[in-house]
């Protein structure tokens, strides 16, 4: 019931729902009218302790990125990516009020400037936000059809440097470029991974990379001996800011520091120079890839090695094999003329 603090003419109303406290001012000093107000609060209260079921696309993606995203490597990946969404999208609208019809206008907007890889990577995070609203927050989700808006993306062309190309590449390229390259070409590595490796990933037996790019987790490579004699004769940087990133370059101060994506011209302006054409530096991974299959013949072996969770991801690269079946195949068994059946013309 509402009371009166000592000195006040209006009326207070103090009571508990669920453990918690809730009081205030009527602001009114009429007893009957402060009956009302009190009898709101109560109501309200009791909503508030209800569980909520909606959410706005700008919580659940503000969420999703709080509890899941912003603790793995790929977090400023997965932070453009819901920057990019909201970009799109009114974030603004209910998760549980989406529609197809909203989803394929949002579909459609983001393939006018992206490539269609990129667009459906921006719809696996959309959706695994809301699903993450569902499981953990008991939203009201909407019935989307995600596999229908997906674009179909070109297959991925594994392309191979030749030794030639190799050869005139380090020709042109610039000295404190040749120690990444080097390491790209020995392990496989993926471009952010060589990027962002540092000194402490880099054990006794083994050093770490990080894995894809949509947040799969780092995996482990194995330390040769050539390998290990290439990361020691490797140049620290002269900043101490820098000294823990292994690859570094020097810029026009004379200072090491670390690679971004903003480098890419420095290797760019090689291919050029060396007359490769159609290759990117994702294209050394690939390259580590045909030539330890083609050393090993082991699939299984070239997948752990590129930290592939699946042996599917790997299949990419057995034309290598099959190119080696067909040269076995045909050197096998040469037939001399003599050995070779005429054909008589006559059928049996």
């Amino acid at each position: 019931m509402p009371f009166r603090k000592k000195g006040s003419k209006n009326w207070h109303y103090d009571f508990q729902f669920k453990g918690r406290r809730f009081y205030g001012s009527c602001e009114t000093d009429n007893f009957q009218d402060a009956k009302l107000v009190e009898a709101e609060a109560r109501t309200a209260a009791k909503i508030a302790q209800r569980p909520r079921t909606d959410y706005t696309l700008s919580e659940a993606i503000g969420t999703y990125y709080t509890d899941i995203c912003q603790h793995q490597p790929s977090a400023s990946t997965s932070y453009s990516q819901g920057k990019m969404v909201l970009a799109d999208i009114d974030g603004g609208i209910f998760i549980g009020d989406l529609d197809n019809g909203d989803l394929m206008a949002f579909v459609a907007k983001s393939r006018a400037t992206q490539s269609n890889g990129y667009v459906n990577r921006k719809v696996e995070f959309l959706s695994r936000a809301i699903r993450h609203m569902g499981k953990f927050y008991k939203a009201r989700l909407p019935d989307l059809d995600y596999a229908a808006v997906r674009t179909k993306e070109p297959q991925e062309v594994v392309r191979e440097l030749t030794k030639d190309e190799e050869r005139r590449l380090f020709k042109h390229l610039r000295p404190d470029l040749h120690f990444m390259v080097r390491f790209a070409l020995m392990t496989g590595a993926r471009q952010k991974a060589i990027f962002n490796l540092r000194w402490s990933d880099i054990g006794d037996t083994h050093l770490t990379l990080a894995g894809e790019h949509n947040g799969k987790p780092p995996y482990k490579f194995r330390i040769s001996r050539p390998l290990r004699a290439f990361l020691t004769s490797l140049p620290k940087s002269n900043v101490l800011a820098h000294r823990d990133f292994v690859f570094t370059w020097i810029d026009r101060h004379g200072n090491r520091r670390p690679f971004n994506q903003n480098n890419h011209w420095m290797w760019d302006r090689a291919f050029v120079a060396a007359e490769i054409e159609n290759f990117r530096f994702h294209d050394f991974r690939h390259t580590f890839a045909t030539r330890m299959l083609r050393h090993t013949g082991n699939l299984k072996l070239v997948s752990r090695l590129l930290g592939h969770r699946s042996i599917d991801t790997t299949v990419k690269y057995a034309h290598v094999l099959d190119a080696d079946f067909e040269d076995a195949l045909e050197g096998f068994y040469n037939l001399t003329p003599a050995e070779i059946p005429a054909a008589s013309g006559k059928s049996e």
